[in-house]
C-alpha cells in the first residue's frame, strides 16, 4: 500500500548518528535519530530530542573538562584514590554517567556546514537550518497534505529505527570518542504503518496524532505520511495505554499475580503545529 509513497518520500529523509561515552568503562553507545527536509533550501524538521542532544553534547564536554582539571590538581599521594572518589561523588559522576557525546548529520551537506537548531517553545518539534559554502546533499523535500489526517486512516512512518553504523572508536591519545572511516557507515530506513486512533489536545490546540504501532525512539523525527507520500505529521514519542488487568494463578507457588496488558501507541506531532511553526520561522514548505 505504501511502496510507492516510500519511494516518493525517502530521498528527503536523513539520519543523525550519535555516539556516547560512558564514564565507568569508556564504552561507546551508538544511537540514531531521524530528520526530513521540507524545502530545497536546507531546512529540515525533527523531534526536540535532537535539540536536547546538541545541548547535552556541549554540557558533557564542559563537565568532563572540569572533572579532568580538578582531578589533575589532586595531590598524588596515598590519599589520591580517596580524593578522586570524593571528586566523582561531588560532581555526581556514576558508572553510568555520559561524559562525551558526538553526533553527525549524514547525507545532509558538505563543506563548511553551519547548523541552526530552533526548538518549538512548547511542542515536540525542532527546526534544523543547514547552510554551507559547499553543497546540500539531499535530493528532494517532502510535500505536506493540505488536509489533516482522519480517524481510522492508515498511515505510515519512515525513519531510522536502529543504529547499525559502527564507524567509531575511542581515541586514547585525544581521550575522546570519534567517528572514523572504518566500519559500517550507514543505517537502514525502516517503514512502519499504523491507523490513526485519536487526536490529542491541550487547552490551546490539537497537538498530536495518535497511531497504532509505536516506532523505536530512533524514528522520532520520522515523517508520518499518507498513501500518496504526503506528510500528515511527525513521530515524536510513544504512549502506553492500559488495557485492564487479568488476575491469573502462578503455576508453581499458586500465588495470584496481576498481568497488566498494555498497548504501545505512537505519538506524532500534528501537521498544523508543524506548518504554523514553519510559517513563524519564515520557512518555505509545500503542500497539495
Amino acid at each position: 500500500m505504501f511502496a510507492d509513497a516510500v519511494e516518493t518520500i525517502k530521498s528527503a529523509i536523513r539520519p543523525m548518528h550519535i555516539i556516547r561515552r560512558r564514564f565507568s568503562d569508556n564504552a561507546i553507545l551508538p544511537d540514531i535519530a531521524t530528520l526530513f527536509f521540507v524545502n530545497e533550501r536546507g531546512d529540515a524538521i525533527t523531534s526536540k530530542r535532537v535539540s536536547t542532544i546538541l545541548t547535552a553534547a556541549n554540557s558533557a564536554d564542559q563537565m568532563y573538562k572540569t572533572y579532568l582539571g580538578r582531578r589533575s590538581a589532586l595531590p598524588h599521594d596515598e590519599s589520591y584514590r580517596f580524593a578522586e572518589k570524593r571528586l566523582e561523588k561531588d560532581m555526581k559522576l556514576t558508572p553510568e554517567s555520559i561524559i562525551q557525546i558526538r553526533y553527525a548529520f549524514i547525507g545532509c551537506a558538505r563543506g563548511n556546514v553551519r547548523i541552526q537548531c530552533i526548538p518549538h517553545p512548547k511542542y515536540d518539534l525542532a527546526l534544523l537550518r543547514f547552510s554551507t559554502d559547499g553543497e546540500l546533499l539531499y535530493r528532494d523535500h517532502v510535500t505536506f497534505a493540505a488536509n489533516t489526517p482522519r480517524q481510522g486512516q492508515t498511515v505510515c512512518r519512515l525513519g531510522f529505527a536502529m543504529p547499525e553504523f559502527r564507524n567509531f572508536r575511542m581515541n586514547p591519545e585525544q581521550d575522546a570518542i570519534e567517528f572514523t572511516d572504518v566500519g559500517k557507515t550507514g543505517s537502514s530506513l525502516f517503514a512502519l504503518d499504523g491507523v490513526v486512533t485519536r487526536f490529542l489536545a491541550d487547552e490551546e490546540r490539537t497537538f498530536a496524532v495518535e497511531t497504532t504501532n509505536a516506532g523505536p525512539i530512533g524514528m522520532n523525527g520520522a515523517p508520518l505520511f499518507d498513501a500518496q507520500g504526503r506528510v500528515v505529521g511527525m513521530q515524536s514519542g510513544m504512549g502506553v495505554m492500559m488495557l485492564g488487568a487479568d488476575v491469573k494463578m502462578e503455576t508453581q507457588n499458586k500465588e495470584p499475580f496481576v498481568d497488566h496488558s498494555t498497548m504501545r501507541l505512537a505519538i506524532n506531532t500534528y501537521p498544523d503545529v508543524i506548518k504554523d511553526f514553519l510559517r513563524a520561522q519564515n520557512v518555505t514548505y509545500y503542500e497539495e
